[in-house]
């Protein structure tokens, strides 16, 4: 509520005090008094005129009374200005006291939304505990790499059968062109959270360039449908749930990641089949969170690859054809050639089977904006 000036300072009352004043009842005031008075002196007696001294007495009288009046009016408005202020002071303790207890009640409010917050903190802790044991997918799916070797874990759901297919762990630069692949012979019968070593060279034997590198894997191969089974980084067993400051932090292997990079839980597979299953749908989940970010500018992006090719068309083609043509044809070229293996070893693991989903999904032109590295 605004403070009004005027009614602090006493002026308003004053002012309103002042229009009703009550008038002499005769309706003589100082005024006609002096008129009389300049009447009776141009009407008095030259032969007899009124003595100096009761004019001056008459004058003096008249100024003593016009000054008790002022001074009475002066006292009155002091006394209303300082009722004014009587009051605004007690309008201002009202405030004061009102101001004060909403304060209270403010207190009260956040004092109750901690609690709650608390509550809400601990129930959420509580409901995170209940993920331990679970699989999870996190946006996590790639490690960023610098100089010299790196260090990471990859989560398998069942035992590595090193005779089955050719298993290997496939590692793809942010344009996601595979530049190394790591075999699986020597993790044969390991199952869970294992652990990998990279030198950080590309097939060629020469160092990779600082950056972000997504990682998968596939292993298992069946005969049947031709089919391997999948893994990424970023995904695995929550083996425990650590809170940091009250926030729950989900530890896999040796990753420790946020709750809010989970994108879905679900229990073990029990078996092969359901373990697809559940690929198919977290690579479903992946092109959803893909669709969002990158429909707008796919119309702009489209005349980048056809510039490409049309300009360079020999560089982007020899790499992923002539590997196939190598294994498919010739299965001994890769051990007569010194110079050919590692290429033909690289990439031709995804050819002879159907095509990897998750694959697929990693190898899309746009890089999705919502997926994080692991530092």
């Amino acid at each position: 509520m605004p403070i009004d000036l005027a009614e602090v300072t006493g002026a308003k009352a004053a002012m309103e005090k002042k229009k009703h004043e009550p008038k002499i009842a005769n309706g003589l005031d100082k005024d006609a008094f002096m008129k009389l008075f300049l009447e009776q002196l141009k009407n008095q007696d030259p032969t007899a005129p009124m003595e100096t001294d009761k004019i001056i007495t008459q004058t003096a009288q008249l100024t003593q009374v016009e000054m008790q009046e002022e001074s009475k009016k002066t006292m009155k408005e002091v006394a209303n200005a300082m009722q004014s202020s009587k009051e605004t002071n007690q309008s201002l303790k009202d405030f004061q006291g009102k101001l004060k207890d909403t304060l209270e009640h403010l207190d009260k409010g956040m004092d109750n939304s901690l609690k709650a917050s608390a509550l809400l903190t601990e129930a959420s802790g509580r409901n995170s505990v209940t993920m331990i044991g679970k699989i999870v997918e996190t946006d996590v799916k790639g490690i960023n790499v610098g100089k010299g070797k790196v260090n990471f874990t990859l989560y398998f759901d069942r035992p590595i059968k090193a005779s089955e297919g050719n298993p290997g762990v496939q590692i793809f630069d942010q344009n996601k062109q595979l530049v190394r692949t790591l075999s699986l012979k020597d993790k044969n019968g390991k199952q869970g959270y294992v652990n990998f070593e990279w030198d950080g060279l590309n097939q060629e034997g020469k160092p990779v360039k600082p950056g972000t590198y997504e990682i998968m894997a596939e292993y298992n191969l069946d005969p049947s449908s031709n089919k391997y089974l999948h893994t990424r980084i970023g995904r695995g067993e929550v083996q425990s749930v650590v809170f940091n400051k009250g926030k729950p932090m989900l530890r896999m292997g040796e990753m420790v990641l946020p709750m809010d990079s989970a994108l879905e839980f679900y229990d073990k597979p029990n078996s092969r089949h359901e373990q697809e299953q559940h690929e198919s749908l977290a690579h479903l989940v992946q092109a959803k969170l893909q669709e969002k970010p990158t429909t707008p500018p796919k119309k702009e992006d489209k005349p980048a690859p056809i510039a490409s090719s049309s300009t360079n068309p020999a560089t982007p083609h020899p790499k992923t054809p002539n590997p196939q043509e190598k294994t498919t044809q010739n299965p001994l070229a890769s051990k007569t050639s010194p110079s050919a293996p590692q290429k033909a070893n690289a990439l031709p693991k995804s050819a002879p089977h159907t095509p990897n989903p998750l694959l697929n999904a990693s190898k899309a032109p746009k890089p999705n904006p919502q997926e994080k590295s692991l530092t």
